[in-house]
């Protein structure tokens, strides 16, 4: 069945791209940007290959380090092992979900921008923590010259608005970050960034779309921060203090084309945070508009009609009594999530005062559409996505969106029913050390916490965790606490484990162990947790464990 679920969606793909626009294009209103180069092909997979040398190496150096990133379009994390030789050299040939900026775990390394097709060259001294980037095409432009424009555009701001908590200065700092993107736009539009001069078109689109995204992460991490420390002690919002996303993001409108509607955005150097921050401070109707419907079903609703209440999923199957059970509740007009998720574009463009749904919009849906974080292959679950994909599909314009909607979708029916691999499916070393860590507590409930004495979250978490580990402590349900040895050395680990009562098994592991386990479950930020049943399989990733989980998993 869900074969078929996959032919309708790719038969669909190419009608319902077509529906608002025969073909989609960026809208430019700023005349040398984007210069048109970067097509929708440009955003597909591919391979690159990422080469180079330590030097001054000791012999306590690590043997791997790890290549990190998001897949902008799936919102999922992917990690990339690189195998140093004795010598200090690597060479891999690496896929990659997308071009755009990377990260490296367990090296010195700042981040670095690689595209599909291209090298990333690095020469790193161990001794001095220092790191020369180079590399082929534009993969070596962009590297060469984005340090450069960064110091000379970067903002001289010395307080930040939530060092203040005065809601005059957050407003009146949000305008110069304003000026600082007008000033950006204009020496964009006007062509005379010198640094640009002798760059490929390509090099100059990914270069001048990191400049434009640079003061709107900026904002939108100011928004951030001030909507957390302003909090009263309840952790709700302090009414003296609160500022509204639409007054704030009252410029968006204006600069709609090359903020909103710019798939460029993918390859800009803050383009992580500039997509991920917009999803919740201006793209939220996608998360939160059900809520505000106030849409709750009764003890007394069967599921399929709860389901519709709260989801507005329609049953796969047609029921005559539930259909006229929902025409009753809503007095007569079906709302679809088709209907739905039309509403909440609806919402976001009248707030914002934007004139269509564009890219970033599309972009926010499609995340929301494509959260698979649920670990059972249930058939309910392959159904639900299907028909969560088709009744976004009619908003989504930009090709890159639907070629990345029904791409991401196969890889997750393809994995979620077993019948076959995107990859070779033999053992791979991460998926040993997985296992022995695993055997070691053959037969227990295990909850996996992968932690760093540096990260606030997870020494939260632990120390929220001590009722739990404690109340358990008697019964088949194992704590492993596991951390790199090389991030969190073991004397201030311990110490804080011992001074806060920290109950559990402590594993430390070397930094190429950590890269493998990294790469075999694709996580490049901590807390991550996994929480595995007594017969060894992974039931729930990055969910708190919780007691009415753990005694159902004892049954």
């Amino acid at each position: 069945m869900n074969k078929t679920i996959i032919t309708f969606l790719l038969a669909l793909l190419p009608i319902t791209c077509c529906i608002a626009q025969k073909k989609y294009a960026i809208n430019a209103m700023l005349r040398s940007y984007p210069s048109g180069t970067i097509d929708e092909y440009h955003f597909h997979a591919g391979k690159a290959i990422v080469k180079g040398r330590f030097v001054n190496r000791t012999e306590h150096s690590f043997s791997t380090f790890n290549v990190t990133g998001t897949d902008l379009f799936s919102n999922q994390d992917f990690v990339r092992t690189i195998n140093i030789e004795p010598d200090g050299s690597f060479l891999e040939l690496i896929s990659l979900p997308h071009s755009g900026w990377v990260y490296f775990d367990g090296a010195e390394i700042p981040p670095a921008f690689i595209a599909v097709g291209d090298t990333l060259d690095l020469l790193i001294d161990d001794a001095g923590s220092e790191a020369t980037i180079s590399g082929s095409g534009a993969t070596g432009e962009v590297n060469s010259v984005w340090p450069q424009l960064e110091t000379q555009f970067a903002s001289k701001e010395t307080q930040t608005p939530w060092e203040a908590m005065n809601r005059e200065f957050m407003l009146e700092w949000k305008n110069r970050k304003v000026r600082e993107l007008d000033r950006i736009a204009s020496a964009i539009d006007a062509d005379t960034i010198a640094a640009l001069k002798d760059c490929s078109n390509y090099a100059k689109d990914v270069l001048k779309t990191s400049l434009l995204a640079m003061p709107l992460e900026q904002m939108l991490v100011a928004v951030h921060q001030w909507r957390w420390r302003t909090r009263n002690e309840d952790g709700k919002p302090n009414p003296a203090l609160t500022i509204s996303s639409d007054s704030f993001f009252d410029f968006l409108s204006a600069r709609q084309s090359y903020l909103m509607d710019n798939p460029l955005m993918i390859l800009a150097a803050d383009g992580g945070g500039v997509v991920n921050n917009m999803e919740f401070y201006v793209l939220n109707a996608y998360l939160f508009l059900a809520n505000d419907m106030e849409r709750w079903s009764k003890s007394t609703d069967s599921d399929e009609l709860g389901n519709y209440k709260e989801n507005f999923v329609l049953p796969h199957n047609y029921d005559p009594a539930l259909h006229r059970e929902m025409l009753e509740f809503d007095k007569g007009h079906l709302l679809s999530l088709a209907d739905y998720y039309a509403m909440c574009s609806d919402s976001i463009r009248s707030r914002f005062k934007l004139d269509n749904t564009g890219f970033m919009m599309q972009l926010s849906l499609l995340h929301r559409v494509l959260d698979f974080d649920y670990e059972d292959s249930a058939e309910w679950f392959l159904t639900r996505k299907a028909e969560e994909l088709a009744a976004a599909m009619p908003l989504f314009t930009a090709s890159s969106i639907c070629h990345h909607a029904v791409d991401v979708y196969r890889h997750f029916v393809i994995e979620r029913e077993g019948n076959a691999r995107m990859e070779a499916s033999v053992s791979t070393p991460g998926d040993s050390l997985f296992q022995s860590l695993k055997d070691k507590y053959a037969g227990n409930v295990i909850y996996m916490d992968f932690w760093g004495i540096g990260c606030g979250p997870c020494r939260k978490g632990m120390l929220d965790q001590r009722t739990l580990v404690e109340k358990y402590k008697d019964a088949p349900v194992r704590f492993l606490y596991i951390c790199n040895e090389k991030d969190s050395p073991r004397e201030p680990s311990e110490r804080f484990l011992s001074d806060n009562h920290i109950q559990g098994e402590h594993i430390f592991l070397t930094s190429d162990e950590w890269n493998l386990l990294c790469n075999t479950f694709q996580f490049n930020a901590i807390p991550f947790t996994l929480l595995i049943d007594r017969k060894g399989n992974i039931v729930e990733k990055n969910v708190p464990p919780t007691s009415m989980k753990i005694d159902e998993m004892l049954k």
